[in-house]
């Protein structure tokens, strides 16, 4: 579609289903490149040996407390995105806005659990543990790719099992 061409589809107007899926997976996308660029980043200046050496104890509390965070910070971006799509639960369908929003939230909190340990790197000049907390949370966000299925799809009720979908 051309950009002087009018919008006659409703799915394409900002809010509809089109344009949020477009959207997400620019999202998505954006978010899956941000750490392989810091990562490459935080290399470099390594290679160019810039860096004090961390101690093993500010490894370690640095670890623990990512860990930490992926063990607290993850279930609750899983919660608030189910409170913003209940209506997926109840058999119906979600507001695109409300499924670009709860989707982001995962997303940003799983990019939060990759970006901060690869900066640890940089800090702490040392790349494992560090890492772990970021691949852990990268093989998580590579499951999480948007399907769109909540603002599609009507379900039926979690109760019923025959026909409850649960979504991704």
């Amino acid at each position: 579609m051309s950009s002087h061409e009018p919008l006659t589809n409703a799915e394409d107007l900002p809010g509809g289903r089109q344009f949020t899926m477009r959207a997400a997976w620019w999202a998505y996308v954006i978010l899956l490149i941000l750490p392989f660029a810091i990562l490459a980043g935080v290399i470099k200046s390594r290679s160019n040996g810039g860096l004090h050496q961390g101690t093993t104890q500010t490894v370690d509390r640095w670890f623990v407390l990512m860990m930490a965070y992926l063990v607290v910070g993850i279930p609750a971006a899983l919660f608030y995105r189910r409170h913003l799509c209940i209506a997926y639960a109840l058999g119906k369908v979600v507001a695109p806005r409300k499924y670009f929003l709860g989707m982001l939230t995962v997303w940003l909190a799983l990019e939060v659990g990759m970006i901060i340990p690869i900066l640890r790197c940089d800090v702490t000049a040392s790349y494992l543990p560090s890492l772990l907390p970021a691949i852990l949370a990268f093989m998580f966000y590579l499951t999480l790719w948007p399907t769109g299925t909540m603002m599609i799809r009507r379900v039926g009720a979690v109760a019923d099992s025959a026909i409850f979908r649960q979504s991704r």
